[in-house]
C-alpha cells in the first residue's frame, strides 16, 4: 500500500492507458461481431463460410501474434488496442451466433407468417431474443480485452501496465508487479462490473425470469 501511494501518479497513468486500450479494442470488436453477424442475416451462407474459420483461428494463440502488430501499427496505442479486439472478437461473435440458433422455431414461424423484413427480424427478433447471450459473450470479452492489452504491452509500449510487469520481472521490483497486477486485476473486476450493470438496465425482461 505504502507503494501504492507514494507512486499514485505513475500507476494511475500506467492503469488509464491500459484501460483505454482494452475499452477501445472491446468497443472494435463489438462493432465487427455484430457487423458480421448482420451480413450473415442477409446472407445465411456467408455464416457456414465464415464460423469454421472463426473457429479454426482460435487455434493459434493469439498472443504471439502482438509482435507483428507491434511491427505494423508502432509501439502506440494502436496496436495494443488491434489485440484487445482480436481476443475480444470470438466470444462476442460466437455467443451472439448461439444465441439466434437457441430462438425458438414458433417465434421465426410467427415472423414469417406476418412477413416481416430481415431489417425487422433483426431489431425486434434477432437482437432482442439474443441479448443474454451477448452480454455473456461480452463480460467474458470485457476480461479478456485486459489481458490482450496487457500482453501486447509487453512487446513494446510508452507506458502501461503490461510495460510495469515487464520491467518488474526484469528488475526484480516485487512492489512493482504486485501492484500491477492488483491495479490489472481491479481492471478487468471494473470492465465486468460495468458490463454487469448495462445488462441490469437492458435484460430486465431475462433476469428476472
Amino acid at each position: 500500500m505504502a507503494y501504492l501511494l507514494e507512486h499514485h501518479v505513475f500507476l494511475l497513468k500506467a492503469t488509464l492507458a491500459t484501460l483505454y486500450e482494452s475499452v477501445a479494442g472491446l468497443a472494435i470488436a463489438t462493432i465487427f461481431s455484430f457487423a458480421i453477424m448482420i451480413i450473415c442475416f442477409y446472407i445465411p451462407r456467408f455464416m457456414e463460410f465464415i464460423l469454421p474459420i472463426m473457429v479454426t483461428s482460435q487455434v493459434i494463440p493469439l498472443i504471439t501474434l502482438a509482435p507483428l502488430f507491434i511491427l505494423i501499427f508502432g509501439i502506440g496505442y494502436e496496436s495494443k488496442i488491434m489485440m484487445a479486439a482480436l481476443i475480444c472478437f470470438f466470444p462476442i461473435f460466437i455467443n451472439f451466433a448461439n444465441g439466434v440458433k437457441m430462438i425458438p422455431r414458433n417465434i421465426m414461424e410467427l415472423m414469417f407468417i406476418y412477413n416481416a423484413t430481415k431489417t425487422q427480424l433483426i431489431t425486434r427478433v434477432y437482437f432482442p431474443l439474443s441479448l443474454p447471450f451477448i452480454m455473456t459473450g461480452l463480460k467474458v470479452a470485457a476480461t479478456l480485452s485486459v489481458i490482450g492489452a496487457i500482453v501486447a504491452e509487453f512487446n513494446g509500449t510508452e507506458i502501461g501496465l503490461g510495460k510495469n510487469l515487464f520491467l518488474a520481472a526484469k528488475r526484480l521490483e516485487p512492489e512493482l508487479m504486485m501492484n500491477s497486477l492488483f491495479l490489472s486485476a481491479l481492471l478487468g473486476g471494473f470492465l465486468y462490473i460495468s458490463i454487469y450493470l448495462i445488462e441490469k438496465r437492458f435484460g430486465k425482461w431475462y433476469l428476472k425470469a
